[in-house]
């Protein structure tokens, strides 16, 4: 007897062999293989049709963060260096007029006077503080010949006021920005009668008179504090040096610990104060001690050697 296995095992036809060889080929055929990349992308997908996940959010959120924190200290930066240039344009600006005001009368300087009584013979009228006072907000005093001898040589106001100066004064409830952030070097053209070391410092009447220091060295306009300045005057105290120097004005900081300042050539440039007691905290709406001691000051003995010069025994 053979094997029973293949004893009861049916016979096949060719014909029969080749239909089911032919049906296992089609079936393999209709069988799509899916690979465990496509069921990922899938699942994926469906996670993002259900919105994102709080971990995804909140890396975005981050993401943002320290995109802002690199960014906003640069656009800072930009918008400060932008508005130091403005404020350099406007002194040079300024400068121009002090140069055609004396070229157009024989050389002599526009006058320079302290004190808050408006009119003639200066450069500028006025007097601001935080006061509901109309000086703070009366543009006639730098454009009206009456009590500007630049009048007619300045374009506009505006020119008068640093773009970093935010002052504010407070008139029938409502706030107004205050006209003026500049003042002129005490020295040039002082037409006051109170003392500020006249008998021993020059007093530059005319634009020949600016010797010593050079006119590339020797300061005009320089921008003042907004809780320092009153009149258009900037007292620097020639006499007082060293040991004993003192500051009477205080100079502006808003460019960084800076200030723009023009000169008798007729450049601008923006002046760093390396002492912190020339750039005091600001105190918003509060005005200064002015006239304070400040020993052996670098910045103070900086403006000394640009503001005038020692008299001789003929002057």
């Amino acid at each position: 007897m053979g094997d029973p296995a293949v004893r009861f095992m049916p016979a096949l036809s060719l014909h029969s062999a080749g239909r089911k060889a032919s049906f296992a080929l089609s079936t393999a055929s209709d069988v799509k293989t899916i690979s465990p990349y496509t069921l990922s992308s899938r699942a994926t997908a469906a996670r993002r049709a259900a919105g994102f996940t709080l971990a995804e959010l909140l890396l975005v959120v981050v993401v943002v963060a320290v995109v802002a924190s690199l960014l906003l200290p640069a656009l800072a930066r930009s918008k400060g260096r932008a508005q130091a240039l403005y404020c350099l344009r406007n002194l040079q600006q300024l400068q121009q007029a002090w140069m055609m005001y004396a070229d157009e009368n024989g050389g002599w300087l526009p006058g320079v006077i302290g004190g808050s009584y408006p009119g003639r013979g200066r450069w500028v009228s006025g007097w601001l503080d935080f006061s509901s006072s109309p000086d703070n907000t009366n543009t006639l005093y730098l454009t009206d010949p009456g009590f500007s001898q630049l009048a007619e040589y300045v374009p506009t106001p505006g020119i008068y006021r640093c773009p970093s100066d935010r002052s504010v004064v407070r008139i029938e409830g409502q706030e107004h920005p205050r006209i003026r952030s500049v003042s002129m070097n005490c020295w040039m053209n002082y037409v006051g009668s109170a003392q500020i070391g006249q008998d021993e410092f020059r007093v530059f009447r005319k634009a020949d008179d600016i010797l010593e220091p050079p006119p590339q060295k020797a300061w005009v306009f320089m921008d003042e504090r907004e809780d320092s300045i009153n009149d258009g005057l900037f007292q620097t105290n020639l006499k007082r040096r060293g040991v004993q120097a003192r500051i009477v004005d205080f100079p502006a900081s808003y460019h960084g610990r800076s200030a723009g300042m023009a000169f008798a050539d007729g450049h601008a440039e923006i002046k760093r104060w390396v002492d912190q007691r020339t750039t005091p905290p600001m105190r918003v709406r509060q005005l200064l001690d002015l006239d304070v001691p400040s020993p052996d000051n670098p910045d103070v003995a900086w403006l000394q050697e640009r503001s005038s010069s020692a008299r001789n025994d003929v002057e």
